[in-house]
């Protein structure tokens, strides 16, 4: 079994000094994942179409608002609705003014896309948008998949953190949701792996925990259902050097603080947009609350319902539990300790919210923002491969599997409106028990419907 030792200052080495193989990237390693972050935009790419959903609508809206009129608010949209018309459900009209009712990080991010097609273009039109957002959402998955390789990279061969990197890029949710529209899982996704390779940096370089602190705050920021994860990452910081950890934990907050700030100022309550939606579950979810679901129920769904489970849609993840189990031998134990913990919480937190599901969506998207952790996972399994023939066979199996999933999600989904899983026979969002229907699960009902048809905009219909 390999061994890992701490040197002088605590770093994570291969046999105690330090290896060549690992540790900061020289050129070589920085071209290899620069070229990696090219091939991914590349694939991500090849559907030549945005999948989004009417969730999305506001987050590639917000850009065109912000360039166009330098304010973060949708009014220029809704300028002549209606006032006896309800709205949709993504924007809400507080303050006079009409609001995104998620949050609004992953639309700046998307803003100098925007900027720069708005000038060479100067087309705003729907098609226009759409593509732009498709592009800005490959552009953030791809450079997530660049952090998860240089973070494995800190510890790691290159060949382990270059096929991982694989993996997390296309046999998960990173290729069929997070890299097809502006959802809030890539920009959550990117700033956990970049938080995830700056603690592992840190490990050597102290003033990297400073980087994972602000990594972590972009992230919560983001996806605030990330807020297990952040704190364990920032415990882990203060556990292994307090003045760091300190300036960790500040430097998070200097990111929190203005985003909790918007949040009151805009809608009157630390959750933003969230406070009312989670008051509006019945209406478009058919169940009584926002935490309505039992956790057993939420539990098996988020991980093997037929039509959203991790493991189905994910198999070769099984090896993540296995990555587990097997790293209390080395030295990286204590951080996957935190990580692990977190993870498991925040799953049970999402098995007990209502909608576990995620609506109208391909596959396991509530999960999508936790994939950086998971395959950080795989790393003891990857290290064993060539040393157990059916370890290697069941790993190669599972992420066959995995790509031709995720594959489909990428090319096939969505179907038609009156062939569409979600929709029909009943929505899904209403006929709860169409979640465990292994007679009709949704990978084999896009097989039978077939591959959509590329360069027709996404209308972002639901």
């Amino acid at each position: 079994m390999t061994e890992f030792a701490p040197d002088a200052q605590g770093a994570l080495t291969r046999g105690g000094p330090r290896s060549a193989a690992a540790g900061s990237p020289g050129p070589r390693a920085t071209r290899a994942g620069l070229l990696l972050c090219l091939v991914c935009v590349l694939v991500y790419s090849l559907n030549m179409r945005e999948i989004g959903s009417l969730d999305t609508v506001p987050t590639r809206l917000l850009p065109v608002a912000l360039f166009l009129e330098h304010r973060l608010t949708l009014d220029s949209f809704f300028r002549d609705h209606p006032p006896e018309r309800p709205l949709p459900y993504w924007v809400q009209y507080v303050g006079g003014h009409y609001r995104s009712s998620y949050p609004v990080l992953p639309a700046l991010l998307a803003v100098p896309v925007y900027v720069v097609a708005w000038s060479l273009f100067g087309d705003a039109s729907w098609a226009r948008i759409s593509a732009l957002a498709k592009l800005s959402a490959a552009l953030i998955a791809a450079v997530s998949v660049l952090f998860v390789y240089l973070g494995i990279r800190q510890f790691d061969r290159e060949t382990s953190a270059l096929g991982i990197a694989l993996v997390y890029a296309f046999g998960t949710s990173t290729w069929s949701v997070s890299s097809q529209s502006l959802w809030g899982h890539g920009p959550a996704q990117l700033f956990l792996a970049v938080a995830l390779y700056a603690t592992l940096r840190g490990e050597t370089e102290r003033r990297y925990f400073g980087l994972a602190g602000l990594a972590t705050g972009l992230m919560m920021a983001s996806r605030p259902t990330t807020v297990i994860v952040g704190a364990a990452l920032l415990a882990y910081a203060l556990h292994r050097d307090r003045r760091w950890g300190v300036t960790s934990l500040l430097l998070c907050a200097a990111v929190t603080a203005p985003v909790l700030a918007y949040n009151v100022l805009a809608f009157g309550s630390l959750q933003g947009g969230y406070a009312w939606l989670n008051a509006t579950h019945r209406s478009f979810h058919g169940v009584d609350g926002p935490w309505s679901t039992s956790l057993g129920e939420g539990l098996l769904g988020l991980l093997l319902s037929p039509s959203r489970g991790l493991f189905v849609y994910s198999p070769v993840l099984v090896f993540a539990i296995v990555g587990l189990a097997l790293s209390r031998n080395d030295r990286r134990r204590r951080l996957f300790g935190f990580l692990a913990v977190a993870l498991g919480a925040s799953i049970v937190m999402l098995a007990s919210w209502s909608v576990w599901w995620g609506g109208h969506s391909y596959g396991p998207r509530l999960l999508t923002d936790f994939l950086p952790v998971l395959t950080l996972f795989l790393v003891p399994v990857w290290n064993r491969l060539d040393r157990s023939r059916p370890l290697r066979v069941g790993f190669l199996a599972l992420l066959i599997a995995s790509l031709w999933i995720q594959a489909i999600g990428a090319f096939y989904y969505p179907s038609p409106r009156d062939r569409d899983w979600n929709k029909t026979p009943r929505d899904v969002d209403f006929a709860h028990e169409r979640l465990w229907d292994w007679r009709d699960p949704q990978i084999v009902r896009l097989l039978a419907n077939g591959p959509h048809p590329v360069w027709r905009p996404s209308s972002g219909a639901r």
